[in-house]
């Protein structure tokens, strides 16, 4: 039989036997004198047989062992061979049922899709943020990095912080302080840098509060450093300066915290005075 022909009972292509014979699932049969192949009934089993191993869900890079097995085994092995099958695929069936499940929230929400379902509620918790094409230009990037590398303890963190700022009221005095900030022009004076880095320090004061004293005194991730560049990449030196006094306003407001914690933890100690002779004679 030609290879078209074998095809067309076998219910595929010609380039899928061709296929079949790259990943050596199906030997090439000898080609007679007119240089056509010449397909043997045995091989139009051994398409079939792939063909429907293909279709139950086993992987073509896995099929060759199976009927090979099969065939010096028997029954043992297709049963084997299907149970593990059946493992794999009940797996993809519970994985592919979770992407419903995140599509039906994202629909229903109406939450961006490029973003994780969690950050992206927590971005509409923003003012006059509903989605990405809301925020700002310049920190739209920022946005989707920070949606993607943040793990569940810095999203937990960020929760905190935007219920604070909407708890506290601080969502105009934060504006108010973006806006100072965008403002501020390279040649800014150090009295105009001082009075916005403890103004915000100020403002700031209830969301320090409900920071993670950890994530503040270790040494930065890799992860966090990337962050940082591409949140900042375009301000300027007098910009730059402004929001290194505020990290390092936190960092010493952490610092001080730790310390008032350690203290209060630390078990208290009796100093005893010398002993009066006239007591102990």
């Amino acid at each position: 039989m030609h290879s078209n022909e074998v095809a067309k009972l076998a219910g595929v292509t010609v380039r899928t036997l061709r296929h079949y014979h790259q990943l050596g699932l199906l030997s090439e049969p000898p080609r007679r004198a007119n240089g056509y192949r010449d397909y043997s009934p045995a091989d139009v089993a051994r398409v079939l047989r792939i063909k429907r191993l293909a279709g139950l869900g086993f992987p073509l890079s896995r099929i060759g062992d199976v009927l090979d097995e099969m065939d010096a085994e028997g029954n043992a092995t297709s049963a084997s061979a299907l149970d593990e099958l059946d493992r794999e695929l009940a797996l993809e069936i519970e994985r592919l049922q979770e992407q419903r499940r995140t599509i039906a929230e994202l629909r229903a929400e109406h939450l961006d899709p490029d973003l994780p379902v969690r950050f992206a509620r927590i971005l509409r918790m923003l003012s006059g943020v509903d989605t990405l094409a809301d925020a700002r230009a310049a920190d739209r990037t920022a946005l989707i990095v920070a949606g993607h590398l943040y793990d569940d303890e810095a999203l937990g963190e960020l929760e905190r912080v935007v219920e604070r700022i909407s708890s506290e009221n601080l969502v105009e005095a934060m504006e108010e302080l973006d806006r100072r900030l965008d403002a501020l022009t390279p040649d800014a004076p150090e009295r105009e840098r001082a009075a916005l880095a403890e103004d915000s320090l100020a403002a700031l004061a209830p969301v320090i509060a409900c920071f993670d004293t950890a994530n503040w005194l270790r040494p930065p991730t890799d992860r966090e450093q990337f962050l940082d560049e591409i949140a900042f990449a375009d301000y300027n030196e007098a910009q730059q300066d402004v929001y290194g006094r505020i990290e390092r306003g936190i960092e010493a407001v952490m610092a001080e915290r730790t310390q008032r914690e350690k203290a209060a933890a630390a078990p208290s100690q009796v100093i005893h005075g010398p002993l009066d002779p006239d007591v102990t004679s």
